[in-house]
C-alpha cells in the first residue's frame, strides 16, 4: 500500500478516542451519583483495573501480526478456524451494533428538537444518516483522513467545557465522605465499563497503520489511558459542581451551560448539541474499522460470496462489506430500539472476542515454559467476569432476537461453505 495512505501513530490515537469516547462520558454522572455518590468517579478507576489485563494482552497480541481483522486473525491462527470465526463473528456483530445504536441516540436527540425531522420515522432518518456515513467512505473519505481532526473537534470542545466548567463551580464543602456500599460498585461497572471498551478497534485496520509492529501497542495503551482519564475527570467535576442535582438531570451538559451563561445564551445549546454530533466520529469510525472485519472473515471462505465481499474499490475501501454492514445495523434497529438490549449485545460479543483473546495469548505463551502467564490468566478472569455481567444483564433487561438470528443464520453459513468445501476435495 502507499505510504500516504497509512495512518500515523498520532492519527490512530484519535481514531480510537474518537471512537472510545461517545456521550455515555456525560450521561453516565446520572447513573454513577446515584450508585456511588462522590464516589462516582471509582467505578471508572474500578474499570480500568478490570479491563487493563484485557488491554496488555491484546496489544501484546496486536505486535505479532499487524493484518485487517485483528482479534478474528489472532484467535484463529492461535486457537483454530472454528473457533477463530466464533470470536470474529460475534464480534463484528457487536460493533455493528455498536455503530448502528450510536447514530440512533444522534438521530433521537435530533429528532426531538427539530420539528422538521418530524414528518419522518426515526428508523428512516437512522438508515439515511447509516448510508451517508457509508458512503463517504467508500467515496474516500479516508479513516485517517482530516475528518477525523473534525470529529476529535466536535469531542474535546464540550470535555474541555466541562472540566473547567465544572472546576469553576467546585464545591469543597461537598467532599463529605460517608458509608460507601461496597455492592454499588458491582452495579456501576456496567456502566463504566461501557465507556471504556473499543480499545482494540485499531487492530481491524493494523495493515493500515505505520510501523505496527511498534505502534499499535502504543495506540491501544495510549487511548486507553487517555479516555480513562478523561472519564475520571468528567465525573469528579461534574459531581462536585452539582452534587445530588446530577441524579434529576438528563443532560447534564446543558445544564452546566445555563450555570455558567447568561440566561438567553445558545451557547449551552451549542455545547450540547456538539456532544451528541460527536458521537458520529465514533460511528463512522466504527464503520470504517469493522468493515475490514468482515472482510477478513470473508476473505477465509467463511460466506459464500467471497470475491464480491472482498472487493476493494481504488480508495482502498472494501465497498460491499461496509455496505451489507450498513444493511444489519439498520436490520438491528429497525426490529428492535430497546438502548439497554442492545447495548448488552454489543459488550457480549466484544466481551466473547476479549476471552478468545485471552485465551489465544496464554496458549500462545505455552509455547514458551520461561514466560510469565500471569497477564492472560488475569484477561481471561477479567473477560470471564465480563461475559458474566452481559448474561446477568441479558436475563434482566431481555435478549435481542435480531441479533441471535444474524449471529445463528452467519454460524449456519459458515458451517455450509465448510461442507461445500469438503464435498468439493
Amino acid at each position: 500500500m502507499a505510504n500516504q495512505n497509512k495512518i500515523s501513530l498520532f492519527t490512530a490515537i484519535l481514531i480510537n478516542i474518537n471512537i472510545m469516547i461517545g456521550a455515555g462520558v456525560f450521561m453516565n454522572t446520572g447513573p454513577l451519583t446515584k450508585y456511588l455518590g462522590l464516589f462516582g468517579f471509582t467505578s471508572y478507576i474500578a474499570s480500568a483495573i478490570l479491563l487493563l489485563p484485557i488491554v496488555l494482552t491484546i496489544a501484546k497480541l496486536a505486535q505479532t501480526k499487524a493484518v485487517a481483522g485483528g482479534l478474528y486473525v489472532y484467535n484463529k491462527e492461535i486457537l483454530g478456524e472454528s473457533i477463530g470465526f466464533l470470536g470474529g463473528w460475534s464480534y463484528f456483530l457487536g460493533k455493528t451494533t455498536s455503530a448502528g445504536l450510536l447514530i440512533h441516540v444522534f438521530v433521537t436527540f435530533f429528532h426531538n428538537k427539530i420539528n422538521l425531522l418530524q414528518s419522518l420515522p426515526i428508523l428512516f432518518w437512522d438508515a439515511i444518516l447509516i448510508f451517508a456515513l457509508i458512503f463517504l467512505n467508500i467515496l474516500g473519505l479516508r479513516l485517517g483522513g482530516k475528518i477525523q481532526y473534525f470529529f476529535a473537534s466536535a469531542k474535546f470542545i464540550p470535555l474541555i467545557f466541562v472540566i473547567f466548567a465544572s472546576a469553576s463551580l467546585f464545591n469543597p464543602n461537598l467532599f463529605i465522605i460517608t458509608a460507601l456500599d461496597i455492592q454499588n460498585i458491582f452495579l456501576a461497572i456496567p456502566v463504566a465499563v461501557y465507556a471504556l471498551i473499543s480499545f482494540e478497534i485499531i487492530t481491524s485496520v493494523g495493515h493500515l497503520v505505520e510501523n505496527p509492529e511498534k505502534n499499535i501497542k502504543r495506540v491501544i495503551l495510549y487511548s486507553f489511558l487517555i479516555v480513562a482519564l478523561i472519564n475520571i475527570a468528567v465525573q469528579f467535576f461534574m459531581y462536585f459542581a452539582f452534587n445530588k442535582e446530577l441524579l434529576s438531570v438528563n443532560i447534564p451538559v446543558l445544564l452546566l451551560g445555563t450555570k455558567i451563561f447568561a440566561a438567553g445564551s445558545h451557547i449551552p445549546s451549542i455545547i450540547n448539541a456538539s456532544v451528541f454530533a460527536s458521537i458520529l466520529g465514533g460511528s463512522f469510525g466504527v464503520f470504517s474499522s469493522n468493515c475490514w472485519n468482515l472482510y477478513a472473515l470473508a476473505k477465509d471462505n467463511n460466506f459464500p460470496f467471497k470475491k464480491l465481499l472482498t472487493k476493494i474499490n481504488t480508495n482502498n475501501v472494501p465497498y460491499v462489506s461496509i455496505l451489507l454492514q450498513g444493511v444489519l445495523a439498520s436490520i438491528f434497529l429497525a426490529i428492535s430500539q430497546n438502548q439497554v438490549t442492545l447495548q448488552n449485545m454489543v459488550i457480549f460479543g466484544v466481551a466473547i472476542a476479549y476471552f478468545l483473546s485471552s485465551l489465544s495469548l496464554l496458549k500462545l505463551l505455552n509455547l514458551d515454559q520461561k514466560r510469565k502467564k500471569l497477564l492472560p490468566l488475569l484477561a481471561i478472569l477479567s473477560s470471564t467476569y465480563l461475559v458474566f455481567l452481559c448474561i446477568k444483564n441479558i436475563i434482566n433487561s431481555g435478549i435481542s432476537f435480531s441479533f441471535i438470528a444474524v449471529f445463528l443464520f452467519g454460524i449456519i453459513l459458515a458451517v455450509y461453505q465448510k461442507l461445500r468445501k469438503k464435498i468439493n476435495r
